[in-house]
């Protein structure tokens, strides 16, 4: 069981793509799992065909952290950032910080023995003004249940964030998230193609994103990285030998559990 999941979207220095990638897969993800609180974790990269705009979008990196304790894994990130606990390389573009615990308000699986292998659609979502609760019984009890049976999903969760347990000390663009694991991209992204256009139409929403993400990495778990592989041993000293003191030594004040 889990009580939130933290998404964080990151972009790389110019140019060091290859070396943020290294370091997100093979140190950072296993670094944040040996965090107590945490239990899985998946890497995305953004999709080059999308089925809405996103003009001015600039995120090129999306992880999913599945929590049980959000203020303990906070804590934790807050305690260790910098240190030899878990050293962040500077091919990582740290101007902006996105990484926010959102909680869950409803999950649907519409096959436990399909396979999420093909990304995620992130919708992100702001109600308009006033009428909060019509808007979130509408969204729980209407949309996301409609989207969450499209072709191409495997699994949705339904999200909203709270101040609770953030590690950061502001919030979102966005207060709702939608989540759908996809069991087929293709199919998925076409179901979703104009959904932007007839979800504005209708007057509940203020401002909506919808994002469509590949597969980065397989979903890892806390045991995988504290039971390791002597592969996954490997390409992990690999890793850090590669980054060897190319690390960020500034920025932990940007953390600030609220």
């Amino acid at each position: 069981m889990i009580d939130a999941v933290l998404v964080v979207l990151t972009r790389a220095v110019e140019g060091r793509e290859a070396d943020m990638e290294d370091w997100y897969t093979n140190i950072h993800i296993r670094d944040a799992l040996r965090f107590r609180g945490s239990v899985t974790a998946q890497r995305f990269h953004l999709a080059s065909a999308q089925p809405c705009p996103i003009e001015g979008f600039n995120w090129q990196y999306l992880a999913l952290y599945d929590v049980f304790d959000p203020v303990r894994f906070s804590r934790e990130h807050l305690d260790n950032a910098l240190t030899s606990r878990m050293q962040v390389s500077d091919a990582i573009d740290d101007s902006e910080l996105y990484d926010f615990h959102y909680y869950p308000l409803a999950f649907q699986d519409n096959d436990p023995e399909t396979a999420a292998d093909e990304g995620a659609i992130l919708e992100e979502v702001n109600p308009a003004d006033g009428g909060e609760g019509d808007f979130a019984r509408w969204l729980g009890e209407g949309h996301f249940r409609e989207a969450a049976a499209r072709p191409g999903v495997k699994s949705a969760t339904l999200l909203v964030f709270r101040t609770f347990g953030q590690m950061i000390p502001v919030v979102p663009e966005y207060r709702y998230v939608a989540i759908y694991r996809l069991c087929d991209a293709g199919a998925a992204r076409a179901a979703w193609t104009g959904a932007d256009v007839a979800l504005r139409a209708g007057g509940r929403i203020a401002s909506l994103r919808i994002t469509q993400w590949d597969v980065a990495t397989p979903r890892l778990t806390k045991d995988d990285v504290q039971h390791p592989t002597a592969a996954g041993v490997g390409e992990e000293e690999r890793a850090r030998a590669h980054m060897g003191n190319r690390v960020r030594t500034g920025g932990a004040e940007k953390l600030a559990m609220s």
